[in-house]
């Protein structure tokens, strides 16, 4: 028997104990929905759907989607690992926006 992995994935990113980014797409970075992302396999609610809707016209810091309409930084991080997981995350950092959100 054989499952796609892709909500297996999506709910343990969403659900699972890890509260931080992924290591592969933490630091200063600006984020993006990948073009052609497919996620109709998945079961998304409406706040997280407008927010992947908005990264997808938009870049956006985890600073910036926290901040957004039903998310928090818990939730925004979850939402990045998600996308992160399915093969649908562009992480830039060379972006300006990147480059002014450090620490230093």
């Amino acid at each position: 028997m054989h499952y796609p992995l892709g909500p297996l994935l999506w709910e343990l990113a969403m659900r699972g104990p890890r509260r931080e980014l992924l290591p592969e797409i933490a630091g200063p970075a600006v984020y993006r929905v990948a073009p052609g992302l497919d996620l109709r396999s998945i079961s998304i609610s409406g706040a997280l759907q407008a927010a992947i809707t908005r990264l997808a016209r938009q870049p956006a810091t985890l600073r910036d989607l926290a901040d957004w309409p039903g998310l928090d930084r818990e939730r925004a991080t979850r939402l990045l690992n998600a996308l992160y997981l399915q093969s649908g995350l562009i992480v830039s950092r060379s972006h300006p926006d990147a480059v002014r959100d450090t620490w230093f």
